[in-house]
């Protein structure tokens, strides 16, 4: 059997045991993938066949192929690193159920706590990135928060909210600010640097970090709906402030995240604003958006942009080396240099 038709057998068992989802599938293809054209690149080295490889390969060989996959998929956060180290272990259990004896590292007790010192020795060493635990939302919990905001908005009681019932204008507010986060990823400081300036609703546009960015039609109606409402509370209890969202038991102080992100939780149980950002910001990356351009745009910096750049890749898959080769080939082609070359 070619090593390609044991892969291939690896993803049939591993689909079958763990269910055919479309995402998990993409994601353990493209890692295991990495480990293949790992495998074939070490067997150039040697004359030997690829099962022996596989089965005395010692941890250092097995550290090799943790850096060439955080090379080969220029890999800056230690989750998906720690996806791929999985893989390799679910690829060599495989070997086991189909061979018997296989590699030590991933069968005995204490050669697989030694191996995974190790492995925990070489993540600090490349200075890997620890997750912050608020992983992206997913889309579909993406428009469940988005129709729970609505809800809020469309049916908000002015005489409630002018009258400091309690809750109504912490729920408003906050599904406003929710909205703002889920389409445009903005940091929690983003969102309290904005002035009642900053936004026109004859443009329907909102200014935001120096960059003017479009209001989706829904938003628009419902920031003008907020804008007319947010002036009847000021004049109604004679006060000022520049802040386009500010606390109403205290205009001159900063929304804290609680105020902001109070509906957040009803939804989702948490207040995990990052998650719902990363979201966002993932949406933006795909469509090419540069990331330096996101990162001044949300106030989120360059470790969260790697990570949800990650997640893009994770979702697309990892190239092979073949197809990196024939997109390199592809492009050197297209050169105005080729043909004189």
């Amino acid at each position: 059997m070619e090593l390609h038709d044991l892969i291939e057998e690896f993803m049939e068992v591993l689909m079958e045991r763990i269910g055919n989802d479309p995402g998990t599938k993409k994601t353990y293809r493209s890692k295991i993938g990495v480990f293949y054209d790992f495998i074939l690149l070490k067997l150039q080295e040697r004359d030997i066949n690829y099962l022996y490889f596989l089965n005395t390969a010692d941890k250092e060989v097995l550290l090799q192929s943790i850096e060439y996959y955080i090379r080969a998929g220029n890999v800056k956060s230690r989750a998906t690193v720690d996806i791929y180290y999985s893989v390799i272990g679910n690829f060599y259990n495989f070997l086991f159920d189909k061979y018997g004896k296989t590699n030590d590292y991933f069968q005995t007790d204490e050669k697989k706590a030694e191996f995974k010192e190790a492995y925990e020795r070489k993540i600090q060493e490349l200075n890997l990135l620890e997750s912050d635990q608020q992983e992206p939302i997913q889309a579909e919990v993406a428009k469940n928060i988005l129709r729970e905001c609505d809800i809020i908005i469309d049916n908000i009681d002015n005489e409630k909210l002018l009258e400091k019932k309690k809750g109504v204008y912490s729920n408003y507010i906050s599904a406003l600010i929710v909205k703002l986060v889920l389409f445009y990823g903005l940091k929690n400081d983003a969102i309290r640097k904005l002035k009642i300036k900053d936004y026109n609703d004859q443009l329907n546009d909102l200014v935001i970090n120096h960059y003017r960015v479009h209001l989706p039609d829904g938003l628009a109606m419902q920031m003008k709906k907020y804008k007319k409402m947010r002036k009847e509370y000021l004049q109604k209890y004679g006060l000022e402030s520049e802040r386009l969202f500010f606390d109403d038991f205290n205009v001159n102080k900063e929304l804290d995240n609680t105020k902001m992100f109070i509906l957040l939780k009803k939804i989702t149980g948490n207040m995990q604003a990052g998650a719902v950002a990363k979201y966002a910001i993932i949406q933006l990356l795909g469509e090419g958006v540069p990331a330096y351009i996101i990162s001044n745009f949300t106030d989120y910096k360059g470790e969260v942009l790697d990570y949800c750049q990650e997640r893009i890749d994770e979702d697309r898959g990892l190239f092979s080396l073949n197809e990196k080769s024939r997109i390199l080939d592809s492009a050197l082609r297209k050169s105005e240099l080729f043909d004189d070359m």
